[in-house]
């Protein structure tokens, strides 16, 4: 039987992390990304690269993208050489990226009306999660279109959560991620005031670990707080956390609510990152609070 094509959307951590798993179960995959150079591994496994998002998905059945942002989507969608123009009818659209909801619920409309079909499908999970398999997928979609790429998720994840009709799954990874933003914003305020008042760092990231506050969002955080190493090991920037709380009050608004606590959270990276700590890890949200 002839292997699988899959047409790729992106190269960065996330997406190449998916891609790796794709090829180990035996998918062939074309893939585009704006930095070509993010190819190379991945052309090592035996992805193919392509120069334009249209080569990437000419000539397959489905598509999965990963993109930073709406702005990002819609250019690599429906800009010049964008990836609709090749795809087939009734080919499918698995967009992966953490979009806004307004914005979901309009690209979802535009590639519809093209005749192929739109999976609302951001994740959870870290890189490494996702190269093993471990990725979590929640899922916006009609019934019959999740039932035919059913197979592909599960070779590449080990849940797929089924919320309802396209938006739902963006929906929930919003507030999701805004709820990760509360935790390593109260995180880092745990580990400032506890290091200014003079208690040993170690300590405190050892016993926030066992303790019933610990998240998993902490867990990862706390470590690099406390050693000050905001530089490796970069699962998620700061960057891509004030954008996704951006976009998930947006979301609030949209429904006529307020999220206090939420909006305080996105204050708190977004001053990171216009601090000039965008592109680092997450744990470096603490510095804002030593200035």
């Amino acid at each position: 039987m002839m292997a699988h094509t899959i047409g790729f959307l992106g190269a960065g951590r996330m997406a190449s992390a998916m891609i790796k798993r794709l090829l180990s179960k035996g998918y062939d995959v074309k893939v585009w990304n704006r930095n070509k150079a993010k190819l190379e591994p991945l052309v090592t496994l035996g992805a193919v690269a392509c120069d334009t998002p249209a080569m990437a998905t000419k000539d397959v059945d489905t598509v999965i993208s990963f993109m930073s942002d709406d702005a990002a989507a819609r250019s690599v969608w429906l800009g010049d050489d964008g990836a609709l123009a090749t795809m087939r009818n009734d080919s499918i659209a698995i967009e992966c990226s953490t979009l806004s909801h307004a914005f979901v619920l309009e690209l979802s409309k535009t590639i519809e009306a093209a005749g192929v079909r739109y999976v609302d499908s951001p994740v959870t999970g870290i890189p490494t999660d996702v190269e093993a398999g471990n990725t979590i997928f929640l899922i916006g979609a009609a019934p019959e279109t999740l039932d035919r790429i059913t197979p592909i998720l599960n070779d590449t994840g080990k849940k797929t959560i089924y919320f309802g009709p396209i938006g739902s799954g963006t929906v929930y990874k919003l507030m999701h991620n805004l709820l990760g933003a509360v935790h390593i914003a109260a995180a880092a305020e745990l580990v400032a005031v506890a290091q200014k008042a003079g208690l040993d760092g170690q300590a405190v990231a050892d016993t926030f670990a066992i303790g019933a506050n610990a998240s998993g969002s902490g867990l990862m955080t706390v470590p690099g707080m406390v050693s000050g190493n905001h530089h490796e090991n970069i699962h998620f920037t700061n960057a891509l956390r004030a954008k996704d709380a951006s976009y998930a009050l947006a979301l609030v608004k949209e429904l006529g609510m307020s999220t206090p606590v939420g909006q305080s959270a996105y204050e708190v990276f977004e001053k990171a990152t216009k601090s000039g700590l965008g592109d680092l890890a997450q744990s470096a949200v603490i510095e804002t609070l030593k200035a």
